[in-house]
């Protein structure tokens, strides 16, 4: 789902300034340096920021140590994406200020524009060690943990956030979006809930509510959501596709067909879509059909082994053995062991004449399902102890 980078878009904010006024001017500042630092601050009103970085830098020429103004630059850096420059600078005035919380925040969002993220991690760590209450620290803490994929400790900030009443789309959103990527489908459900009590408008809460409710083997609240975001948003990407899975799966595989239709419409380039119409043209029994669109997914995406397998599949069942065992004999080196594509290419080999090579296969395929059984009931009913 792109709704890590709506997460993004809210949470991260622009570095601030302080303004002149707000600045703890040292005591032995010049009066040239304060006037240049209100000229540069006036220069940041209007966007002339190459003007407020010349004045910013006349003045810390003339007032190395203070370290307020080193924020200000910084920004002003950050607006002409001179990243470096940037860090250097916040560098400066967090050596010079340690306890200067803005200097440590801005370092932490500069490091994350430019996927430093273990270093905007480290800037924000130091700067809630000095106001642990900051909620825009913390939120940006989160927001790069999520970027780490550390989803479990970006629940931990945002699950504190949330406790302390500070219940935002975007904190609800970094819930949801954690908890599907951890798997605990429930709780993601609970928190997008919420989410879309506050925001009942937005296409994208409702249809992340869907896979949440979807995984969660809640299929009829979810197709409800699916249909939710799609009549909000009739273009939102993925939403079709998830919609049209939902219905494929419960059997429905003519409005199914139809969502992956209007999902490659809008994402010419999904490859589950137009794999997942390629296992429709096969279930309807349309070879011709099933080997065209089947053909262009595995064109598109040559490791992709579900395509690989289908299109053996069909290949077999219009007695193209020779093709088809070329195409299951890539689909088995590919990923992890399973049994299917194993079977199905003992079943192709069988149909060449070629009985010890089938006889191998049907056997990898044999083993390979025992051990998925074994795997099932161990974590469905635990390791069992030895009986003393």
């Amino acid at each position: 789902m792109k709704s890590l980078k709506v997460l993004i878009l809210s949470l991260l904010l622009l570095p601030t300034s302080f303004s002149v006024g707000q600045t703890a001017v040292l005591k032995d500042v010049p009066p040239e340096a304060l006037g240049l630092a209100r000229d540069a601050s006036a220069a940041e009103a209007r966007s002339d920021w190459p003007e407020a970085e010349q004045n910013y830098l006349k003045a810390i020429s003339l007032a190395p140590a203070w370290a307020e103004v080193l924020v200000n630059l910084a920004s002003v850096y950050n607006r002409q994406s001179k990243i470096d420059q940037a860090i250097a600078a916040l560098k400066r005035a967090a050596k010079l200020k340690p306890k200067l919380v803005e200097a440590h925040l801005n370092l932490g969002v500069t490091y994350f524009k430019a996927a430093r993220y273990e270093d905007a991690k480290s800037s924000l760590v130091s700067a809630l060690a000095i106001r642990p209450d900051h909620i825009q620290v913390r939120e940006l803490l989160a927001l790069s943990l999520i970027a780490m994929e550390n989803f479990r400790a970006a629940v931990e900030q945002l699950e504190l956030l949330y406790s302390q009443q500070h219940r935002t789309p975007p904190i609800l959103l970094a819930l949801g979006q954690s908890y599907l990527r951890l798997k605990q489908y429930d709780r993601a459900a609970s928190r997008l809930r919420e989410l879309v009590r506050v925001s009942p408008g937005w296409a994208q809460a409702h249809l992340l509510l869907g896979e949440a409710l979807d995984n969660a083997s809640e299929s009829e609240s979810a197709i409800q959501e699916f249909r939710r975001a799609i009549e909000m948003d009739p273009r939102l990407p993925e939403a079709h596709y998830a919609l049209g899975y939902a219905l494929l799966k419960k059997g429905e595989l003519d409005e199914a067909a139809q969502r992956f239709t209007e999902e490659l419409q809008i994402t010419p380039n999904m490859t589950l879509a137009l794999y997942q119409l390629g296992k429709i043209n096969l279930a309807r029994g349309q070879t011709n059909e099933a080997v065209q669109v089947l053909s262009k997914v595995v064109e598109a995406a040559p490791d992709f082994r579900p395509a690989l397998e289908a299109l053996g599949q069909t290949l077999l069942k219009q007695g193209e053995v020779v093709r088809a065992i070329e195409v299951l004999e890539r689909a088995v080196k590919l990923g992890e062991p399973w049994p299917d594509g194993h079977a199905l290419l003992g079943r192709a080999y069988t149909a060449a004449g070629r009985r010890e090579d089938a006889r191998r296969e049907f056997a990898i395929a044999q083993d390979l399902s025992n051990q998925e059984r074994k795997r099932l009931e161990k974590k469905v009913t635990g390791t069992k102890r030895p009986r003393p």
